[in-house]
């Protein structure tokens, strides 16, 4: 492992912040049920930031059945676990899910974020953990991603057996943001990609196609932001790998707007929830 890994798993170690319910466990995991920033403070935050433009794909909801139903009837509980790193943990303190209730009043949507510092499938996968700190928040939705994955696709794939093996649930899939990449250099970052490549966004991509999963190009989306925003890097950034709270809202706004509505029509016909 070059220096700047080494140096990037020790900040990712130590990266974990926020609101966790008892703390980290004796194995080093934070389980976080109870919402970080309260509806005012995310909207302070994003009030002193260029508004973010983004449109989700419309196929995005082709892999997401159990969450398209459960928001199509506009009532129930969507019940929805990440699981990662501390990349992951910033995401979720964005409180994104705020936004999701926005647009789906009458649904209940519970959001629990399993996180562990640097830490990727390779070690959720072990025995005991994908029951421990995923199956027992029955999760309607598991969202995978963060930056601490090993290029370990295999392992990406267990914890997915793992969990659909007990129930019925979707995956969103979700490739990397912030760490030591600053999108405003092209050799560091590109709004596309090949998805017949070897790059990790590729590879990803074609990880969720195989396991019928959701996949959200958060690479694209986050770094085609900060680059449009007139801003250094430096302005989301809290040390040299992690958000600040602007940049949680990125992630944030961008995950919000992957589940929002239009939710579409059931192959019978009854109607989806309709965009705003």
């Amino acid at each position: 492992m070059d220096r700047r890994n080494v140096m990037l798993v020790g900040i990712l170690a130590a990266g974990l912040c926020g609101r966790a319910d008892t703390g980290p466990d004796e194995n080093e995991v934070i389980v976080i049920t109870q919402p970080e920033r309260p509806v005012h403070e995310i909207a302070e935050i994003y009030a002193e930031m260029p508004p973010l433009e983004y449109r989700p794909p419309d196929d995005r909801w082709v892999n997401l059945p159990r969450t398209a139903a459960i928001l199509r009837k506009g009532a129930g509980e969507l019940r929805i676990v990440m699981l990662g790193d501390s990349i992951v943990n910033d995401t979720s303190r964005s409180s994104w899910d705020h936004l999701m209730r926005k647009h789906y009043p009458r649904c209940t949507i519970t959001k629990v974020t399993s996180v562990r510092g640097a830490t990727g499938c390779w070690w959720f996968k072990a025995a005991g953990m994908v029951e421990r700190y995923v199956l027992e928040h029955k999760p309607d939705l598991l969202i995978i991603g963060g930056v601490s994955q090993r290029d370990d696709f295999e392992s990406i794939k267990d914890v997915i057996g793992q969990v659909r093996a007990a129930r019925e649930c979707d995956v969103l899939l979700m490739t990397q943001a912030f760490g030591f990449v600053d999108p405003h250099d092209d050799a560091q970052w590109s709004p596309g990609f090949d998805p017949d490549g070897g790059t990790y966004r590729a590879r990803m991509m074609r990880l969720a196609k195989e396991q019928n999963a959701a996949f959200l190009d958060m690479t694209a989306y986050w770094g085609e932001y900060v680059r449009r925003s007139g801003k250094n890097i430096e302005w989301f950034k809290r040390d040299p790998v992690h958000a600040n709270a602007r940049g949680e809202q990125i992630l944030g706004r961008v995950l919000a707007g992957f589940l929002a509505p239009p939710v579409p029509e059931q192959r019978d016909g009854t109607p989806g929830v309709s965009g705003e």
